[in-house]
């Protein structure tokens, strides 16, 4: 009888242990994970990451952005948009296919610190990337 009880507890353990792992690694998840892509996280674009990450130009207090993207009535770049490091937002542009998709955008006045730009695509989603101004 022990035997079994012995059994039993050491199962039990097994399965606490593995559904807490779980557990643990769901909770500790990436929400963006596959919703927010990135030149170091592509998710499935990886073929396509150079067409969609926002390339970015700082001269003064202006932001220069340009996606590397062919426009097409199908398949284009919708917007950019740009966010501070607390936040804060600070503009967006939207294309239509015809549009070259290159957007520029003004800095608050002697700001440094993280920018954050983002390019979206009507078949390739919503892609960013973080720069130090």
């Amino acid at each position: 009888m022990q035997r079994r009880e012995l059994a039993k507890s050491a199962i039990l353990g097994v399965v606490i242990a593995t559904t807490t792992s779980v557990a643990g690694r769901a909770q500790n998840a990436d929400p963006y994970k596959n919703v927010v892509f990135t030149e170091d996280d592509p998710g499935h674009w990886e073929k396509v990451k150079g067409l969609h990450i926002p390339e970015t130009v700082v001269a003064g207090s202006k932001l220069t952005v340009k996606t590397p993207h062919p426009m097409s009535e199908e398949h284009y770049i919708v917007s950019h948009t740009v966010v501070l490091a607390d936040g804060t937002f600070v503009s967006r542009k939207t294309f239509t296919y015809k549009d070259d998709p290159v957007s520029e955008h003004t800095l608050p006045s002697g700001y440094t610190g993280k920018v954050t730009v983002t390019s979206t695509c009507n078949l390739h989603d919503w892609w960013a990337r973080s720069i130090a101004v």
